[in-house]
């Protein structure tokens, strides 16, 4: 584990607000920083400022661990979480009833005749 420190640098300068997390490694960074930023984004959005700045994430020595621009963090493509006991999710038909099914081919030609099947009264 890395004590992480998270800066912003913006216009060459580094902003004084930081934040400091404990991460696995850069992997953890990263994903914490892509969080933070679009926090950030969330919040003040509107600053076109904020496109130019860089995430500085730096260990407790002071050692560069990451430089991230914000524009590359927002953009950032998600991988998909693979799970090996998750199977791909097929919708189901489903089945129609007797009297759907007696009545599906005359729906089909009254639909082609353009005239509608009326419900009968009472049903």
């Amino acid at each position: 584990m890395v004590r992480a420190q998270f800066t912003i640098r913006l216009d060459g300068a580094s902003l004084p607000a930081s934040a400091a997390q404990w991460v696995a490694d850069t992997d953890a960074a990263r994903d914490a920083a892509r969080t933070i930023v679009q926090g950030l984004m969330r919040q003040h959005g509107g600053d076109p400022r904020l496109l130019g700045a860089t995430m500085v994430i730096t260990d407790a020595d002071g050692a560069t661990l990451l430089e991230l621009p914000f524009l590359d963090v927002l953009y950032m493509p998600v991988e998909p979480v693979c799970d090996a006991d998750r199977r791909p999710r097929v919708p189901r038909k489903r089945a129609p009833t007797r009297l759907g099914a007696a009545l599906g081919p005359m729906r089909r030609l009254a639909g082609a005749l353009g005239a509608r099947i009326q419900p009968r009264p009472g049903h």
